[in-house]
């Protein structure tokens, strides 16, 4: 009787942790696992920020600002409500740096880089997230991939570092040896990672002439901003033509170097939004905020008016004396962002050049996409127009609530000036950008809990929606009949 029932309370415990481990399984899916992990390092900021040590006047800032800096600073954005620099501790400073360090790379890519080293195996989930948040690289690659990553990028910070404390000792910009170094990591570490946080108030406007720091920030940006499988495929590319140079025969094994399509299309978008910002911006406002500037510091000027809004956030110039052209060739830019599986945000350039190129085959006749003597499968473009829907949507939702919350007692004439403003922040804080026309620190307190959700959704909602649509569904057995509509 003993053993009949120590037997049914064996099987009820077994199967009740059987229930537990898939309820487990399926709330750790990979797109909640990425979300969570974010939000974990936003909350972990959020507490050590409302510390009185991470301020300079050691009081204690509100809650909801240190919520909205650490959800800056992890989603990699630069909206701030305080001033950096002035107001944070050296502690203060640090967390900030940290979370725009791990929220550039995620934490899934410490999680695993850890692992790796430790040498324990990934679990499926964590494949998986990984996957997610790389866009779905060949698994058998992602420990190399992250092996690279986190190389790749210690090594590119540490450049850009090295650069601007010779040229800031050179040019004797700060009193001390410790405080250039210390200025320089910071400042290369928020470039690399696209986050726009600053330790100047004037953001780099005290550098409107300096072509030397303009040059190191955009590089830094831009390397950030393409995306790590982008620069491993272009390493690789490389790698396989200089093999191929130097060895009279042809290696056994070496495949003909060739850059994949994606590489393709990132490289060739990026560089004509880089040409169409640098020129629309120099001839738009060479008589507004560049007509101060020499030809060569104009030029300059624009091109790294063109660099920043792709989601780094930093500023040489005033946007709120912008022209009305310059500011929607600005929240543009914004949009599209930086390059998928980069520290950058927006619907990424990929996605915007496959649609754009879509609808003209989509003119021309062609059903399908096919570009580089590839065609593109329809599901990518599915996820990609998606993509673009939920952006737009984010944007007008968020946009709509803080016209109710910021300018509820504001006359019809003020609501509308307003409305160019918010609808700046909002695309701003979507595309994880920064910039700002001033609104930021005046925002209510509902407000700026707005602006955090809008940071977080367009640092994890993208990834979300492309790993829920991308799911592979069973296969369904019917079709409905089919009915046309009017469109167009």
């Amino acid at each position: 009787m003993n053993a009949r029932k120590n037997f049914r309370i064996t099987e009820l415990y077994e199967n009740t942790l059987l229930r537990l481990k898939t309820v487990l399984r399926r709330f750790l899916a990979p797109a909640r696992l990425v979300a969570v992990s974010f939000a974990g390092v936003i909350l972990l900021g959020t507490f050590l920020l409302s510390l009185p040590i991470a301020t300079r006047s050691g009081d204690s800032i509100p809650v909801i600002d240190a919520l909205f800096t650490a959800a800056s600073a992890t989603c990699v954005t630069g909206l701030v409500v305080h001033d950096t620099g002035t107001t944070f501790s050296l502690f203060g400073q640090i967390v900030i740096l940290a979370c725009i360090q791990i929220g550039g790379l995620g934490l899934m890519t410490f999680t695993t880089l850890f692992l790796v080293f430790a040498g324990r195996r990934m679990t499926i989930v964590n494949r998986l997230a990984i996957l997610e948040s790389f866009h779905h690289t060949p698994t058998q690659q992602i420990r190399t991939l992250i092996k690279y990553i986190v190389v790749a990028t210690c090594a590119t910070e540490a450049l850009g570092a090295g650069v601007l404390t010779v040229y800031w000792l050179i040019t004797d910009r700060f009193a001390t040896v410790s405080e250039t170094i210390y200025q320089a990591v910071f400042h290369s570490i928020s470039a690399f990672c696209n986050a726009g946080f600053s330790l100047f108030s004037d953001s780099l406007t005290g550098f409107q002439r300096d072509t030397v720091v303009q040059f190191v920030m955009t590089s830094l940006i831009i390397a950030g901003g393409l995306g790590f499988l982008v620069v491993l495929d272009i390493r690789q590319y490389i790698q396989k033509a200089l093999i191929r140079r130097f060895h009279r025969s042809e290696p056994s094994g070496v495949i003909r170097p060739r850059l994949g399509v994606h590489t393709k299309l990132v490289l060739i978008t990026t560089a004509i939004l880089l040409v169409i910002g640098t020129v629309s911006y120099y001839f738009l406002e060479r008589r507004g905020v560049f007509v101060h500037l020499s030809e060569t510091e104009a030029w300059m000027n624009a091109y790294f008016c063109s660099v920043t809004p792709r989601t780094a956030g930093f500023n040489t110039v005033d946007f709120a004396r912008m022209s009305g052209a310059s500011l929607l060739c600005t929240m543009v830019m914004m949009f599209i962002g930086a390059g998928p599986g980069s520290c950058g945000g927006g619907i990424k350039t990929s996605t915007f050049a496959a649609l754009v190129a879509y609808a003209f085959m989509r003119w021309r006749g062609h059903a399908r996409l096919h570009l580089f003597n590839r065609t593109i499968p329809q599901v990518a473009l599915d996820r990609g127009a998606a993509i673009v829907i939920a952006g737009i949507s984010l944007v007008i939702i968020a946009s709509s609530v803080l016209m109710v919350t910021e300018t509820f007692d504001s006359t019809p004439g003020e609501s509308r000036r307003e409305m160019i403003s918010i609808l700046f922040e909002t695309i701003s804080a979507f595309g994880t950008v920064g910039l700002s026309l001033g609104e930021t620190p005046q925002l209510s307190p509902a407000g700026r809990l707005v602006i955090t959700l809008v940071m977080f959704m367009g640092r994890i909602g993208p990834l979300t929606l492309a790993l829920a649509i991308s799911r592979k569904q069973g296969a369904v057995q019917y079709r409905y009949a089919e009915e046309n509509i009017m469109v167009g």
